[in-house]
């Protein structure tokens, strides 16, 4: 009797455990969905000036922008007045753009 009481508030402990866990996962998911894409985007952008690489071969391109890129897949409004403009806010693998022209 005391063998098989063990064993079940061992196997109640660990699916406690496994469910606390799947909540903490699921927040993070969500807080790092909020500040831009979590997916890689395969693409490349055709200019950078203000990259952000990483030595993992990802990069970010902070430009602020009058027109997205058409690879961009999320593209978010950063400034609305007096002009709307917009960052990607996409992750890329590989090495970053040429630097942009100034029009």
């Amino acid at each position: 009797m005391k063998g098989s009481t063990l064993f079940v508030i061992l196997v109640l402990q660990a699916a406690l455990v496994m469910g606390i866990f799947a909540v903490v996962a699921k927040e993070n998911a969500a807080v790092g969905e909020s500040k831009g894409n979590t997916e890689t985007n395969g693409g490349k952008l055709g200019c950078c000036t203000k990259c952000n690489f990483s030595f993992s071969g990802l990069y970010t391109c902070d430009d602020i922008v009058s027109k997205c890129d058409p690879v961009c897949k999320v593209c978010t409004v950063v400034k609305k007045y007096p002009v709307k403009q917009f960052q990607c806010t996409d992750t890329f693998l590989g090495m970053c753009g040429p630097p942009c022209k100034k029009n």
